[in-house]
């Protein structure tokens, strides 16, 4: 196998060729490399299996305000909580962490 259709791999890609062939594999980097294709089919079953979801990404301020104080205050619960009952939970916890960095 040349080195061109190495290309791109990462030190995961390598050390599953390693494993491979420590296994016994001949064709250890045909596999890694044909694991590494795209897969258009599980996607699309992926994408279609998946139900819609609300809006990610929008980050409710004034919760990540009042998880912030909360947090300040020891009250870890009512932190998560707050930020639990936004649309992006993730994104308000981070909110909230800006806010208490930022004071």
């Amino acid at each position: 196998m040349n080195a061109r259709s190495r290309r791109g791999w990462t030190a995961a890609d390598y050390d599953s060729q390693q494993v491979l062939l420590e296994a016994g594999h001949r064709d250890a980097a045909t596999r890694v490399a044909r694991a590494r294709r795209a897969h258009p089919i599980r996607h699309a079953l992926r994408t279609l299996r998946t139900p819609s979801k609300p809006r990610r990404g929008v980050v409710d301020w004034d919760a990540a305000r009042r998880a912030a104080a909360a947090v300040a205050r020891g009250d870890f619960d009512e932190a998560s909580r707050i930020a639990d009952a936004t649309t992006d939970p993730r994104a308000t916890a981070v909110a909230a962490c800006r806010v208490l960095d930022a004071a």
